[in-house]
């Protein structure tokens, strides 16, 4: 509410229909990202709106999780409701939501233009529709690449553009990087399952991070990404020696206003 942000409503008309998802809705955590992620929209003048209390789940887990009949509903309801208003694109933050929308969802007639949230701020970057600034703390910065966005979409480009706009911004790549990217271990249900302390892929991931790069910042572009390294830097004590941030978060911290500095 106090970002005044629109709640479409049946028959509005919008450019872009902003689709947070569960995680950016119920999680404290992704909420602060979602907030970012806004007012880099409303900096950049985007015509965009969310769905609010009508806005449901995508249904991804249930399907990944066996409940096929539990995402069919949900795939319906959502059609229903994105049916109601007119839209040009779809955004979603959240890797899951846009391969599901994207790629699952024509197999029950929502065909629609779907984009991850990296690719419209990389091409808001390259229409100049916002301006970043220079990087001014000594830090070193890794990017994860989410498998629903890297190796199940081929997405790489364009979160890696976005991070290389910031002027002094240092970013190193991890071994397991790109096509050969390593899960968060959240995929597939398994942000819910308990697992073994000592074989937490989420625990190996964060190690990755820490000893091959010495990264300060791991950058994420999902919310079950964000989830996994924030809850392995808590396991393992780490929270003042690394963080877990989203991309928009980054972005919006290097954001130009025409007043100067965000």
């Amino acid at each position: 509410k106090d970002l005044e942000v629109r709640v479409l409503q049946p028959k509005d008309e919008v450019d872009i229909l902003l689709y947070l998802g569960c995680a950016f809705g119920y999680d404290s955590r992704s909420q602060q990202a979602g907030r970012e992620l806004i007012k880099i929209l409303q900096s950049a003048q985007v015509d965009f709106g969310i769905l609010g209390p009508a806005e449901t789940c995508c249904g991804e887990t249930a399907r990944r999780l066996g409940h096929e009949y539990l995402f069919q509903v949900m795939a319906e309801e959502n059609i229903a409701t994105f049916d109601s208003i007119s839209f040009n694109q779809v955004v979603t933050p959240c890797a899951h939501c846009f391969n599901t929308l994207k790629n699952e969802y024509p197999q029950f007639g929502g065909n629609y233009d779907v984009l991850h949230h990296t690719e419209f701020l990389a091409q808001l970057l390259r229409e100049n529709r916002i301006t970043i600034g220079a990087n001014e703390e000594d830090q070193n910065f890794t990017f994860h690449d989410s498998c629903y966005l890297g190796r199940y979409n081929k997405i790489y480009d364009d979160p890696r553009q976005i991070l290389h706009s910031i002027q002094n911004l240092e970013i190193s790549e991890m071994q397991r990087t790109k096509e050969n990217g390593f899960c968060c271990g959240g995929g597939g249900g398994h942000m819910w399952m308990e697992i073994d302390p000592d074989t937490r892929i989420n625990h190996r991931r964060l190690d990755e991070a820490v000893n091959q790069v010495q990264a300060d910042a791991i950058i994420t572009a999902c919310p079950y990404c964000l989830i996994m390294f924030e809850d392995a830097i808590s396991s393992k004590g780490a929270g003042e020696t690394v963080k877990a941030m989203d991309i928009s978060e980054v972005i919006s911290a290097h954001i130009q206003t025409e007043g100067g500095s965000s």
